[in-house]
């Protein structure tokens, strides 16, 4: 059943909602997917993965699988709880179900629920991240981006586990000299570049501070395997106080993170409303663009339409023009899980409901 209703926003533009039910085992996470069963793959709470057409609101149970343990909340301090979270490639063919602010995960099948790959990204501090990981498309091949270490990520053929970055570094030995690509990093949560091209990395290091950082994936997997660690592609962006910070990218080359940056302050970077613009194909920082906002968020995700910012936050969400720097309008009462690109819409979704909310006016 899809209820279908209408709502204005206080600048009186008008929302479409579509809501679906969806009885039985909670919902645990979403992910939008180009499929021929529909436009989502579901988690839910009993291990099953479900595709769901948003137009006919018919719902395919496509496989079952045994959910990675979320391990003990102890030490997490304000890191955020252990959570499952769900990623796929475009065509849902195959998932991830790992362990944020863990170190477990699994790869799957999702014709079969066949695991293709056990996910281990080690055990330390691990709390402090979400686990990496994000698909990617790289010369007409699916890839799948993990991490194996705290310090190091790895690609591979999702269907067979096949590494695509194979390669040994040395292990450091506090007594000697650093061993050559050795990478003093812990790498967390994950974006690629609306091509796939680059991976922006959101992740820290001792003191510790946030230091976001992006690299050329086409380089990495066709070109160079220490591309990741030290290669000709790699920008270090601004540094920050605090990691674990919504960020999105608004165009192939540039991307935005929440928080304006204080060069006189560094304890105060992050902390005031706006999002800094960064150009992620250069180490010239001095082309970064500090746009404040108005704002009383405390965001929780950031989209882009390339055109157009969503800032989301637990009680709903703004939008902003990227040209003008200007706020579009707001919505309260909805509160966005994802973007969908290619359906132009947000999606939401609650223990038993999702629902997806388009803005025609945005096409004009």
């Amino acid at each position: 059943m899809i209820n279908e209703s209408r709502l204005l926003t206080p600048e009186n533009l008008e929302c479409q909602i579509r809501s679906l039910e969806m009885p039985g085992a909670w919902i645990l996470d979403v992910c939008a997917v180009q499929a021929s069963y529909g436009h989502l793959l579901v988690l839910r709470t009993d291990g099953e993965i479900c595709g769901m057409n948003l137009d006919s609101g018919v719902i395919t149970r496509l496989c079952l699988v045994e959910l990675p343990d979320l391990p003990s909340e102890e030490g997490h301090g304000n890191f955020g709880a252990p959570a499952l979270r769900l990623h796929s490639n475009t065509s849902g063919t195959y998932c991830a179900i790992v362990v944020d602010q863990g170190r477990k995960g699994i790869l799957v099948d999702t014709s079969s629920g066949a695991i293709t790959m056990v996910l281990d990204g080690g055990d330390y501090y691990e709390e402090t991240v979400p686990f990496s990981a994000c698909f990617l498309r790289v010369a007409d091949q699916d890839v799948f981006v993990y991490r194996s270490a705290w310090n190091r990520l790895d690609a591979a053929d999702p269907a067979s586990g096949k590494s695509l970055t194979d390669r040994h570094i040395a292990p450091y030995e506090e007594a000697g000299p650093r061993p050559a690509h050795y990478l003093d990093y812990f790498h967390g949560r994950l974006w690629p570049s609306p091509d796939g091209s680059r991976i922006l990395d959101d992740g820290w290091v001792w003191h510790p501070v946030s230091v976001p950082r992006v690299w050329s994936a086409t380089d990495w997997i066709r070109l160079n395997p220490w591309e990741s660690e030290d290669g000709a592609s790699v920008v270090d962006l601004v540094f920050r106080d605090d990691w674990n910070t919504p960020a999105c990218w608004i165009s192939e080359r540039h991307v935005a993170i929440w928080g304006l940056v204080d060069s006189d302050d560094p304890e105060k970077s992050g902390k005031r409303p706006g999002v800094q613009i960064s150009d992620a194909t250069s180490n010239d920082r001095s082309s970064d663009q500090q746009w404040p906002m108005e704002e009383d968020q405390v965001p929780r995700e950031l989209f882009s339409d390339g055109k157009r910012l969503f800032v989301v936050d637990e009680r709903g969400f703004s939008v902003w023009d990227i040209a003008s720097r200007s706020r579009i309008a707001g919505l309260s009462n909805f509160s966005a899980h994802l973007h969908d690109a290619g359906r132009e819409t947000l999606v939401a979704f609650g223990e038993n409901t999702v629902t997806e909310l388009s803005l025609p006016w945005l096409a004009r």
